[in-house]
């Protein structure tokens, strides 16, 4: 009689062996697929978590109210306009224009108009407050060199005054004094708006300081003649 081994490798279903591995061959494929099937649900699930909340906040049913979303634009406006922003800045008109349209939109109960119209006037906020800080840059650094100008001025004016008063008699010196202390509080005034900040000021100032100083340093040299 036959070996019984030798048999059963002759014999393919009566090979544990074989058998295993007809077995495993056909679970390759199907676990395989159910893999496929896993991942494809994992990018549903993945895809459905960003899209889902979007289109329900869009519909008003997640996120905030429409009037809590026109209030914050109107913190957004106000927080602009103390920096400096005003309605001579197309980014500020276009949101004072988007706000007071999303308060409309609430009154009419059209909450999901409100909502965008509420975010378009925030972004235009913080647009025009942005804007308005670099304008604020440059405005200070033109301020400040205007007050080094006035200030090298009023120094140069004074060392003409000492000079140019020397050896004169009361009667003469006494209204170009007064001359100099006209020009001492016209650059004085723009040195104090500086240092209080208020940079317009000083910009709208200097020509008149720069004539009250130069004129007064003519007077000066023309007394001395």
């Amino acid at each position: 009689m036959a070996d019984m081994a030798t048999i059963a490798t002759r014999l393919p279903w009566l090979s544990a062996a074989e058998g295993a591995d007809r077995l495993d061959g056909a679970m390759r494929p199907l676990a395989l697929h159910l893999l496929r099937r896993a991942a494809l649900y994992a990018f549903l699930a993945a895809s459905l978590l960003l899209i889902v909340p979007r289109v329900l906040m869009e519909l008003g049913v997640l996120g905030e109210e429409a009037g809590a979303t026109v209030e914050r634009a109107g913190r957004a406006l106000d927080a602009a306009r103390a920096y400096g922003a005003n309605a001579e800045m197309p980014a500020m008109r276009e949101a004072d224009r988007q706000l007071q349209a999303a308060r409309e939109l609430v009154r009419r109960g059209e909450y999901r108009e409100a909502r965008r119209a509420a975010a378009a006037a925030q972004a235009g906020a913080v647009e025009a407050q942005r804007a308005a800080l670099v304008a604020q840059q440059e405005q200070h650094r033109r301020a400040e060199a205007i007050v080094d100008d006035v200030d090298k001025r009023l120094n140069s004016l004074e060392e003409s005054y000492t000079v140019m008063t020397t050896g004169l008699d009361k009667a003469t010196v006494a209204p170009l004094f007064s001359l100099m202390k006209t020009a001492r509080a016209a650059g004085g005034g723009l040195t104090l708006a500086y240092e209080q900040g208020d940079y317009g000021k000083v910009l709208r100032d200097e020509q008149t300081a720069i004539e009250v100083i130069e004129s007064t340093r003519n007077t000066i040299h023309s007394a001395k003649r």
